[in-house]
Protein backbone atom coordinates (compact mmCIF):
# COMPACT_ATOMS: atom_id res chain seq x y z
CA UNK A 1 0.00 0.00 0.00
CA UNK A 2 1.17 3.16 -1.00
CA UNK A 3 0.10 6.55 0.45
CA UNK A 4 -0.46 9.95 -1.51
CA UNK A 5 2.59 11.94 0.39
CA UNK A 6 4.69 12.23 -3.02
CA UNK A 7 7.03 14.72 -2.15
CA UNK A 8 10.06 15.14 0.47
CA UNK A 9 9.73 15.68 4.03
CA UNK A 10 11.53 15.64 7.14
CA UNK A 11 8.34 13.90 9.10
CA UNK A 12 6.86 11.25 8.53
CA UNK A 13 3.81 9.61 10.86
CA UNK A 14 1.70 6.77 10.53
CA UNK A 15 -0.54 4.59 13.08
CA UNK A 16 -0.78 0.50 12.36
CA UNK A 17 -3.05 -1.69 14.49
CA UNK A 18 -3.11 -5.54 14.50
CA UNK A 19 -6.41 -7.77 15.44
CA UNK A 20 -6.12 -10.62 17.62
CA UNK A 21 -7.53 -12.59 14.39
CA UNK A 22 -4.53 -10.70 12.02
CA UNK A 23 -1.51 -11.89 14.51
CA UNK A 24 0.93 -14.62 12.52
CA UNK A 25 4.17 -15.93 13.50
CA UNK A 26 6.86 -14.78 11.02
CA UNK A 27 5.28 -11.54 9.99
CA UNK A 28 6.27 -7.67 9.48
CA UNK A 29 3.88 -5.57 9.18
CA UNK A 30 5.37 -2.68 7.86
CA UNK A 31 3.92 0.75 8.66
CA UNK A 32 6.26 3.49 6.97
CA UNK A 33 8.64 3.32 3.96
CA UNK A 34 10.27 5.72 2.12
CA UNK A 35 12.77 6.75 -0.43
CA UNK A 36 16.16 8.79 -0.98
CA UNK A 37 19.33 8.70 -0.25
CA UNK A 38 18.50 7.54 3.34
CA UNK A 39 16.03 5.09 2.52
CA UNK A 40 14.56 2.33 5.14
CA UNK A 41 11.39 0.95 6.53
CA UNK A 42 10.05 0.92 9.94
CA UNK A 43 7.53 -1.22 11.73
CA UNK A 44 6.00 -3.84 14.06
CA UNK A 45 7.12 -8.05 13.82
CA UNK A 46 5.60 -11.22 15.12
CA UNK A 47 9.20 -12.81 15.84
CA UNK A 48 10.03 -15.68 17.65
CA UNK A 49 11.56 -14.05 20.32
CA UNK A 50 8.29 -11.56 20.41
CA UNK A 51 6.54 -8.63 18.89
CA UNK A 52 9.48 -6.27 17.94
CA UNK A 53 9.91 -3.02 16.76
CA UNK A 54 12.20 -2.31 13.71
CA UNK A 55 13.79 0.50 12.69
CA UNK A 56 15.77 0.32 9.32
CA UNK A 57 18.38 2.51 7.14
CA UNK A 58 19.61 1.08 3.53
CA UNK A 59 23.55 1.68 2.77
CA UNK A 60 23.44 4.15 -0.09
CA UNK A 61 26.47 5.04 -2.66
CA UNK A 62 26.43 8.82 -1.59
CA UNK A 63 27.47 7.33 1.66
CA UNK A 64 30.27 8.61 3.02
CA UNK A 65 30.83 6.40 6.19
CA UNK A 66 28.99 3.13 7.49
CA UNK A 67 25.70 4.10 8.87
CA UNK A 68 25.79 3.73 12.85
CA UNK A 69 23.60 4.43 16.10
CA UNK A 70 24.51 7.43 18.17
CA UNK A 71 21.08 6.57 20.78
CA UNK A 72 20.04 3.26 21.66
CA UNK A 73 16.79 3.74 23.33
CA UNK A 74 16.36 1.28 26.98
CA UNK A 75 16.43 -2.59 25.10
CA UNK A 76 17.46 -1.38 21.75
CA UNK A 77 19.88 -3.07 19.97
CA UNK A 78 21.49 -2.53 16.40
CA UNK A 79 23.15 -4.76 13.63
CA UNK A 80 24.23 -4.57 10.27
CA UNK A 81 21.78 -6.38 8.09
CA UNK A 82 22.35 -8.08 4.07
CA UNK A 83 20.43 -10.18 1.87
CA UNK A 84 17.50 -7.41 0.22
CA UNK A 85 20.92 -4.65 0.33
CA UNK A 86 23.25 -3.84 3.06
CA UNK A 87 22.01 -1.45 6.05
CA UNK A 88 21.96 -0.57 9.84
CA UNK A 89 18.46 -2.03 11.12
CA UNK A 90 17.33 -1.41 15.03
CA UNK A 91 15.68 -4.33 16.95
CA UNK A 92 13.62 -3.67 20.01
CA UNK A 93 11.38 -6.63 21.88
CA UNK A 94 11.65 -4.84 25.32
CA UNK A 95 8.97 -2.20 24.55
CA UNK A 96 6.41 -5.08 23.13
CA UNK A 97 3.19 -4.81 21.25
CA UNK A 98 -0.22 -6.29 22.04
CA UNK A 99 -3.04 -6.79 19.03
CA UNK A 100 -6.06 -4.66 19.20
CA UNK A 101 -3.86 -1.55 20.26
CA UNK A 102 -3.10 1.37 18.00
CA UNK A 103 0.61 2.08 17.71
CA UNK A 104 1.80 5.62 16.16
CA UNK A 105 5.28 5.48 14.62
CA UNK A 106 7.66 8.49 13.86
CA UNK A 107 10.43 9.38 12.22
CA UNK A 108 12.31 12.85 11.66
CA UNK A 109 15.15 13.30 10.04
CA UNK A 110 17.67 16.42 10.24
CA UNK A 111 20.51 17.76 9.50
CA UNK A 112 23.78 17.68 11.84
CA UNK A 113 26.66 18.89 9.85
CA UNK A 114 27.46 17.45 6.90
CA UNK A 115 25.24 14.59 8.21
CA UNK A 116 21.61 13.51 8.64
CA UNK A 117 20.41 11.99 11.70
CA UNK A 118 16.86 9.81 11.53
CA UNK A 119 15.36 8.74 15.07
CA UNK A 120 12.27 6.73 15.76
CA UNK A 121 9.64 7.08 17.86
CA UNK A 122 6.69 5.08 19.40
CA UNK A 123 3.30 5.81 21.15
CA UNK A 124 1.39 3.78 22.89
CA UNK A 125 -2.37 3.95 22.86
CA UNK A 126 -2.38 1.40 25.35
CA UNK A 127 -0.53 3.12 28.21
CA UNK A 128 -0.34 6.41 26.40
CA UNK A 129 3.56 6.86 26.67
CA UNK A 130 6.02 8.53 24.10
CA UNK A 131 9.32 6.21 23.56
CA UNK A 132 12.50 7.34 21.76
CA UNK A 133 13.86 3.74 20.24
CA UNK A 134 17.02 4.72 18.42
CA UNK A 135 18.87 7.81 16.52
CA UNK A 136 21.06 6.60 13.25
CA UNK A 137 24.06 9.06 12.10
CA UNK A 138 23.88 8.95 8.26
CA UNK A 139 27.03 10.17 6.61
CA UNK A 140 25.05 11.80 3.74
CA UNK A 141 24.17 15.61 3.42
CA UNK A 142 20.49 16.75 3.01
CA UNK A 143 18.79 13.33 3.18
CA UNK A 144 14.87 13.44 3.32
CA UNK A 145 11.75 10.82 3.12
CA UNK A 146 11.27 10.95 -0.35
CA UNK A 147 8.44 9.31 -2.46
CA UNK A 148 5.00 8.01 -1.36
CA UNK A 149 5.23 6.77 1.84
CA UNK A 150 4.52 2.80 1.96
CA UNK A 151 3.32 0.09 4.02
CA UNK A 152 3.27 -3.85 3.87
CA UNK A 153 2.13 -7.28 5.00
CA UNK A 154 5.42 -9.65 4.79
CA UNK A 155 5.66 -13.43 5.54
CA UNK A 156 8.47 -13.72 6.13
CA UNK A 157 8.65 -17.72 6.51
CA UNK A 158 6.18 -19.20 3.74
CA UNK A 159 3.17 -19.91 6.10
CA UNK A 160 0.60 -18.20 4.56
CA UNK A 161 -2.10 -20.81 5.85
CA UNK A 162 -2.28 -18.36 8.87
CA UNK A 163 -4.19 -15.04 8.05
CA UNK A 164 -2.30 -11.68 9.07
CA UNK A 165 -3.73 -8.16 9.23
CA UNK A 166 -2.46 -4.58 9.59
CA UNK A 167 -4.58 -1.82 9.82
CA UNK A 168 -3.30 1.69 9.17
CA UNK A 169 -4.84 4.92 9.99
CA UNK A 170 -3.64 8.67 10.99
CA UNK A 171 -0.34 9.19 8.26
CA UNK A 172 0.91 12.07 8.03
CA UNK A 173 4.23 13.73 6.34
CA UNK A 174 5.79 17.13 7.38
CA UNK A 175 7.13 19.46 3.73
CA UNK A 176 10.30 20.67 3.87
CA UNK A 177 7.97 24.14 4.49
CA UNK A 178 6.98 22.65 8.13
CA UNK A 179 3.65 22.39 6.84
CA UNK A 180 1.83 19.17 7.39
CA UNK A 181 0.19 16.68 4.46
CA UNK A 182 -2.26 14.26 5.63
CA UNK A 183 -2.39 11.05 3.75
CA UNK A 184 -5.98 10.46 2.34
CA UNK A 185 -5.58 8.11 -0.72
CA UNK A 186 -3.74 5.04 -1.23
CA UNK A 187 -3.33 2.44 -3.76
CA UNK A 188 -3.06 -1.28 -2.76
CA UNK A 189 -1.29 -4.49 -4.66
CA UNK A 190 -0.28 -7.67 -4.30
CA UNK A 191 3.01 -8.12 -5.41
CA UNK A 192 3.14 -10.07 -8.55
CA UNK A 193 6.61 -11.54 -8.11
CA UNK A 194 5.75 -13.28 -5.09
CA UNK A 195 2.53 -15.20 -6.79
CA UNK A 196 4.89 -17.13 -9.63
CA UNK A 197 4.80 -20.65 -9.04
CA UNK A 198 7.78 -21.75 -6.68
CA UNK A 199 7.45 -18.16 -4.54
CA UNK A 200 6.53 -17.94 -1.19
CA UNK A 201 3.06 -16.75 -1.97
CA UNK A 202 2.06 -19.05 -4.70
CA UNK A 203 0.07 -21.02 -2.56
CA UNK A 204 -2.05 -18.76 -1.45
CA UNK A 205 -2.05 -16.30 -4.25
CA UNK A 206 -6.08 -15.68 -4.28
CA UNK A 207 -6.21 -15.53 -0.46
CA UNK A 208 -5.33 -11.70 0.24
CA UNK A 209 -7.72 -8.44 0.66
CA UNK A 210 -7.44 -4.72 1.65
CA UNK A 211 -9.08 -1.35 0.93
CA UNK A 212 -10.95 1.23 4.04
CA UNK A 213 -12.99 -0.55 6.56
CA UNK A 214 -16.84 -0.46 7.21
CA UNK A 215 -16.28 0.81 10.43
CA UNK A 216 -17.07 4.11 12.41
CA UNK A 217 -14.04 5.22 12.74
CA UNK A 218 -12.59 3.84 9.14
CA UNK A 219 -8.99 2.87 8.73
CA UNK A 220 -6.80 1.21 5.60
CA UNK A 221 -6.69 -2.74 6.09
CA UNK A 222 -4.71 -5.32 4.49
CA UNK A 223 -4.97 -9.27 4.96
CA UNK A 224 -2.26 -11.80 3.25
CA UNK A 225 -2.95 -15.58 3.80
CA UNK A 226 -5.95 -17.52 5.29
CA UNK A 227 -7.63 -19.88 3.53
CA UNK A 228 -10.90 -18.09 3.90
CA UNK A 229 -9.31 -14.92 2.82
CA UNK A 230 -11.03 -14.12 -0.55
CA UNK A 231 -10.24 -9.97 -3.11
CA UNK A 232 -12.91 -7.46 -2.02
CA UNK A 233 -10.95 -5.46 -4.41
CA UNK A 234 -8.87 -5.27 -7.97
CA UNK A 235 -5.16 -5.96 -7.67
CA UNK A 236 -4.22 -2.81 -7.97
CA UNK A 237 -6.69 -0.74 -6.89
CA UNK A 238 -7.00 3.08 -5.13
CA UNK A 239 -9.02 3.94 -1.93
CA UNK A 240 -9.54 7.52 -0.50
CA UNK A 241 -10.26 8.34 2.92
CA UNK A 242 -11.11 12.01 3.62
CA UNK A 243 -9.45 14.02 6.79
CA UNK A 244 -9.93 17.88 7.94
CA UNK A 245 -7.22 17.60 9.98
CA UNK A 246 -4.35 20.66 9.31
CA UNK A 247 -1.68 18.80 11.92
CA UNK A 248 -1.16 16.63 14.17
CA UNK A 249 -2.74 17.61 17.69
CA UNK A 250 -0.07 15.27 19.95
CA UNK A 251 -0.53 16.89 23.54
CA UNK A 252 2.52 19.84 23.49
CA UNK A 253 5.65 18.74 25.43
CA UNK A 254 5.90 19.11 28.87
CA UNK A 255 8.83 19.23 31.41
CA UNK A 256 7.93 17.48 34.72
CA UNK A 257 10.90 17.83 36.98
CA UNK A 258 13.95 19.92 37.03
CA UNK A 259 17.37 19.32 39.32
CA UNK A 260 20.38 20.87 40.44
CA UNK A 261 23.38 19.37 41.55
CA UNK A 262 26.85 20.61 42.96
CA UNK A 263 30.15 19.04 41.24
CA UNK A 264 32.85 20.62 41.86
CA UNK A 265 35.32 23.13 40.50
CA UNK A 266 32.83 25.54 39.88
CA UNK A 267 30.82 22.88 38.12
CA UNK A 268 26.87 22.08 38.42
CA UNK A 269 24.56 19.23 36.66
CA UNK A 270 21.27 20.41 35.31
CA UNK A 271 19.29 17.50 35.09
CA UNK A 272 15.56 16.68 34.08
CA UNK A 273 12.40 15.24 33.16
CA UNK A 274 9.75 14.95 30.65
CA UNK A 275 6.13 14.13 30.60
CA UNK A 276 5.74 10.48 29.22
CA UNK A 277 2.74 10.99 27.83
CA UNK A 278 3.17 13.92 26.01
CA UNK A 279 5.36 14.78 22.52
CA UNK A 280 8.72 13.80 23.28
CA UNK A 281 11.35 16.73 22.94
CA UNK A 282 13.20 17.44 20.19
CA UNK A 283 15.88 20.23 21.39
CA UNK A 284 15.97 22.28 24.77
CA UNK A 285 16.90 25.96 25.82
CA UNK A 286 18.61 26.37 29.28
CA UNK A 287 18.80 29.79 31.10
CA UNK A 288 20.56 30.61 34.45
CA UNK A 289 20.03 33.66 37.09
CA UNK A 290 21.91 35.07 39.37
CA UNK A 291 19.02 36.66 40.68
CA UNK A 292 14.95 35.78 41.79
CA UNK A 293 14.01 39.43 40.38
CA UNK A 294 11.10 39.28 38.01
CA UNK A 295 13.55 41.28 35.37
CA UNK A 296 16.55 40.02 36.17
CA UNK A 297 18.24 38.74 32.85
CA UNK A 298 20.08 35.06 32.51
CA UNK A 299 23.71 34.88 33.32
CA UNK A 300 23.87 32.08 30.80
CA UNK A 301 21.44 30.28 27.73
CA UNK A 302 22.44 27.06 27.13
CA UNK A 303 21.04 24.88 24.46
CA UNK A 304 21.23 21.04 23.89
CA UNK A 305 20.56 19.79 20.74
CA UNK A 306 20.26 15.95 21.62
CA UNK A 307 16.56 14.76 21.78
CA UNK A 308 17.47 12.31 24.29
CA UNK A 309 18.95 14.64 26.55
CA UNK A 310 18.16 14.94 30.01
CA UNK A 311 21.08 16.66 31.71
CA UNK A 312 23.86 19.65 30.68
CA UNK A 313 26.97 20.49 32.83
CA UNK A 314 27.72 24.24 33.12
CA UNK A 315 30.31 26.17 35.04
CA UNK A 316 29.47 28.58 37.50
CA UNK A 317 31.25 29.83 40.52
CA UNK A 318 27.96 30.35 42.64
CA UNK A 319 24.86 27.94 42.20
CA UNK A 320 22.47 29.90 40.41
CA UNK A 321 19.33 31.03 42.07
CA UNK A 322 16.54 29.94 38.88
CA UNK A 323 17.13 27.54 36.26
CA UNK A 324 14.53 28.56 33.52
CA UNK A 325 14.32 24.84 31.06
CA UNK A 326 11.79 24.40 27.94
CA UNK A 327 11.88 22.84 24.71
CA UNK A 328 10.58 22.49 21.23
CA UNK A 329 9.03 19.20 20.90
CA UNK A 330 9.23 16.74 18.40
CA UNK A 331 6.54 18.51 16.05
CA UNK A 332 8.49 21.98 16.68
CA UNK A 333 6.14 23.63 18.92
CA UNK A 334 7.24 25.48 22.09
CA UNK A 335 6.63 23.68 25.24
CA UNK A 336 5.90 25.72 28.73
CA UNK A 337 8.98 27.09 30.31
CA UNK A 338 9.59 25.27 33.84
CA UNK A 339 11.24 27.44 36.43
CA UNK A 340 13.49 25.61 39.14
CA UNK A 341 14.55 28.03 42.72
Amino acid sequence: MVFDDRFPGDIIINQVRVPKEGKARFTYYEALGWRGKAAGYAGIQDHPRGPNFIFSIWDHPDHKAPIRAVYHGAGTKTEGFGGEGTGLKSWNFELGWSTETWYTLVSRCWPVGEHTFFGFWVHSEETQRWTHLVTFDVAVPNARFEGGTDAFIEDWLNTGQSPRTTQLRGGWKRRLDATWFPFQSARYSVNSWDLEKGKRSFNYRTNWDGGISDSEEPFYFMVSGGKSTKPSVDNPSSHQLKREEKAPDFPTAEVESVNFVKMGDGKWKVTWEMDPVKAPPFNFQIELYASEDDGAQPTQTLRLAEAHGREIVVESASRPSVVRLKCRDLFDRESPTFTHR
